[in-house]
């Protein structure tokens, strides 16, 4: 069993080093540019990688805003936001039930999106139809930003989408490597979540506290 976790993380840290710098600076950009403009991010993904969408929006969300202290805010907060598209059951169930599954993420960006949006997607083929989808949407109606984040080349990408491949074949794999890759976006904006030990000096007067 040591052989194969040794495996896992070799093969892990072997993708995330392989990742090109500037691939995470486009997308730092990208989320630097909508902050600034206060426009909207939304994301999207299927399975597991809705809990990666969840907790980037989360930390899109709160991390500018927040000091060492999270009981401090930094500053005034602006108009920007992050949404999660896959949050609602009963928008995603009526929409699959009424125009199919592969539309459940394009159709609520036609109610929601405006230019200047940026759309972030996760999928571990590259190809899956409700992310393709939404991808394109984006590219045919508004002037909204797209990125990808997959585990394999997508082969149905227009090629103005920007996308991120960890060309590796294990759904864990991708999802713990995107989990990193959002977090390095998160530091590249210049914030990051208070630290363990801050906290624990806030809630407890101490950092040793259990």
């Amino acid at each position: 069993m040591e052989h194969l976790i040794k495996l896992y993380k070799k093969e892990s840290n072997d993708a995330f080093i392989s990742i090109s710098n500037s691939s995470i600076v486009d997308f730092v950009n990208l989320i630097i540019k909508a902050y600034q403009n206060e426009k909207k991010v939304f994301a999207c993904g299927n399975g597991g990688n809705v809990a990666s969408v969840q907790n980037l929006v989360l930390d899109l969300n709160m991390h500018p805003f927040v000091s060492e202290d999270k009981s401090k805010r930094k500053g005034k907060r602006n108009q920007f936001q992050a949404i999660s598209l896959c949050d609602s059951s009963a928008a995603i169930t009526g929409m699959t039930n009424d125009i199919g599954f592969e539309n459940i993420f394009a159709e609520q960006l036609r109610y929601q999106a405006s230019e200047g949006d940026i759309l972030f997607a996760m999928s571990g083929s590259g190809n899956s139809k409700n992310i393709v989808s939404a991808l394109a949407w984006c590219n045919d109606r508004y002037n909204i930003s797209t990125a990808l984040i997959s585990g394999q080349k997508s082969n149905c990408l227009d090629e103005k989408i920007n996308e991120v491949c960890f060309e590796k074949d294990y759904f864990h794999t991708v999802e713990i490597l995107s989990e990193m890759t959002f977090y390095q976006l998160i530091h590249g904006t210049g914030n990051s979540c208070p630290t363990i030990k801050s906290e624990l000096i806030r809630k407890y007067g101490r950092s040793d506290a259990t």
